[in-house]
């Protein structure tokens, strides 16, 4: 899908410079957050100000529902048939 990946901690300072925000889950998929709230600076960081989920969370969202009805190949090993 050509999108870098990290893990780790987000310092505050990082949130004015993101695009996009959201969760993951197997049965969430992608859920766009619209807000971040800092409570140490009463800052509030906002995001998809339209309430619809950004082009990057729409791909994830597409490709992660694609492999869930094995209309994309499951390169990961996370299907299981049952």
């Amino acid at each position: 899908m050509g999108i870098k990946t990290e893990r780790r901690r987000i310092p505050v300072e990082e949130l004015a410079e993101f695009e996009e925000t959201g969760a993951c889950g197997t049965a969430a998929v992608i859920s766009p957050i619209a807000k971040i709230f800092d409570p140490d600076t009463g800052k509030v960081y906002e995001y998809c100000k339209d309430g619809k989920p950004g082009p990057v969370s729409m791909k994830l969202f597409n490709k992660l529902v694609g492999i869930q009805y094995g209309d994309e190949p499951d390169e990961f090993g996370w299907m299981t048939e049952v």
